[in-house]
């Protein structure tokens, strides 16, 4: 059988086209890389690169096992990077971009500090969520979408073996700088207005073109002139009081020293939906139903 130092070797030599460049790169001598190369090629039973006085090149043969060679190194590189530490308890999570989550998650680990645990917490969009939700990389995923889109979400969601239990439900507020005149309130155009929002994804809230004012203007008047998925960077944008955000009442984290209410979008299905994304039919480890309990007693 070939071994694991082999395709290494072998792998190195293809790339760089030179027993000396490949020796640079694996910390050895040149006379060891082309006393491991010489090893393989007698135990495949072919010539694997043609030797000549500028260096080395892949034969044909040489070609085919390089493609078999680079994906059984991805394939070990992947393994390596989901080895976790034995006897340790884990958990992973991903979620929209949230102060008001990244709060909850440290008061989370706060209480759990003493704890033998790991954890891995990524911020992403939906798309990203659910890739990596149904992928098992992480164990569940916590993501809002306008209630107007719910179905659609959900059926979205089952085609990809996922299921969305929906933990709380809030309003959707135009937030301003503290800049802003307070007697303001109320009296402004949409078409005026200029927009920091998180990234903007098909089922997130940040897609509020479909929100609507009582006077019957649409949010997508407004002209956003900032996009991020950084809270920091929308809050600190607010202080300046030049812009502002569309998000949740109760779980955009908005900080209440850059920022005050402007307007709350009315009517039916112009609500936010925030929920917990898992795989269907399948239980939650210990550690996962845990901070689920944890995330549903923080509102």
């Amino acid at each position: 059988m070939l071994s694991i130092k082999q395709l290494q070797y072998f792998a190195a030599c293809a790339r760089t086209g030179s027993f000396s460049q490949a020796a640079e790169l694996l910390f050895t001598t040149q006379s060891n890389v082309s006393k491991v190369i010489r090893s393989m090629e007698d135990d495949m039973r072919t010539q694997l690169f043609v030797r000549h006085a500028k260096g080395i090149e892949l034969t044909p043969e040489g070609e085919r096992a390089n493609v078999h060679v680079r994906k059984i190194l991805e394939s070990m590189d992947e393994l390596e990077m989901q080895k976790q530490p034995l006897a340790k308890s884990s958990l992973s999570i991903c979620f929209h971009p949230s102060s008001w989550f990244a709060d909850t998650f440290v008061r989370y680990y706060e209480s759990h500090k003493e704890d033998d645990l790991h954890y891995q917490v990524y911020a992403a969009d939906t798309h990203e969520i659910v890739r990596r939700v149904k992928s098992r990389q992480d164990d569940m995923g916590f993501a809002y979408v306008m209630q107007n889109q719910l179905a659609v979400f959900q059926y979205f969601l089952s085609r990809n073996y996922l299921e969305f239990e929906s933990l709380t439900e809030t309003d959707v507020n135009i937030y301003a700088g503290k800049k802003d005149s307070e007697s303001d309130t109320g009296d402004f155009r949409m078409s005026q207005m200029r927009l920091i929002q998180r990234f903007p994804d098909e089922f997130s809230p940040d897609n509020y073109r479909n929100l609507v004012e009582e006077n019957g203007h649409s949010a997508v008047e407004a002209e956003t002139v900032v996009v991020t998925n950084s809270d920091y960077i929308v809050e600190r944008l607010l202080g300046s009081g030049e812009l502002c955000n569309i998000s949740g009442a109760d779980l955009s984290g908005r900080d209440s020293g850059y920022s005050r209410v402007k307007y709350t979008f009315p009517g039916e299905g112009q609500r936010l939906v925030y929920g917990c994304i898992s795989r269907k039919g399948e239980e939650l480890s210990a550690q996962g139903r845990d901070f689920l309990e944890f995330v549903k007693r923080s509102f």
